[in-house]
């Protein structure tokens, strides 16, 4: 999947806006790691384990190219969740993946976002085909994947999978994506 040069792309949708925690002007301290910021990433309840995950989600957009968009609320300007590609070594290839804060779900946001960001692999990273790996008894994930027109495909096992029940569910170019995403600006 080839990089195009747009290492930091900001996406935006009629709610959301989506940044790369990796761009200079996103303060990821005040988004993860200060007391009392949305909890998403599972390592949340451990201080330490949470700097490691946020440095992690950071150091993929350099390595990789892209990564987890930082999911925030344009009408109040709260992060709300992470959503986006991500490939870490020993993942059989790269997913879609999300994650929103207990408050943020059930407001069609996930959906919303992921929208968004397929868009932007497919026109814009010109990649054919991305997958998400959702545990077979994750209802609300499954759904979701249904909702943005993901297939399920086989049962999937690999080192670092979360859950021991993962199934891969494919996303491709759909004729609904006519559109160009919403790319709102770029940092070189």
């Amino acid at each position: 999947m080839p990089y195009t040069g747009n290492r930091f792309p900001s996406l935006q949708t009629r709610r959301l806006q989506l940044v790369s925690p990796a761009e200079a002007g996103f303060d990821a301290h005040e988004a993860f790691l200060r007391i009392g910021a949305p909890r998403f990433i599972d390592a949340a309840d451990d201080p330490d384990a949470l700097w490691w995950s946020v440095a992690t989600i950071i150091g993929h957009w350099h390595l990789r190219g892209y990564g987890l968009f930082a999911v925030i609320e344009r009408s109040t300007g709260r992060p709300v969740g992470l959503i986006g590609p991500w490939f870490p070594k020993g993942w059989p290839e790269p997913e879609l993946s999300w994650h929103l804060t207990e408050d943020a779900r059930g407001k069609g946001y996930a959906s919303e976002a992921a929208e968004v960001v397929l868009d932007w692999l497919f026109h814009e990273m010109k990649w054919s085909t991305v997958a998400s790996f959702i545990p077979e008894d994750n209802d609300a994930s499954i759904a979701l994947a249904q909702r943005i027109g993901a297939r399920p495909e086989q049962l999937v096992s690999f080192r670092l999978a979360p859950a021991d029940n993962m199934r891969t569910w494919r996303h491709y170019p759909a004729a609904r994506r006519l559109e160009q995403p919403s790319v709102t600006e770029r940092l070189q």
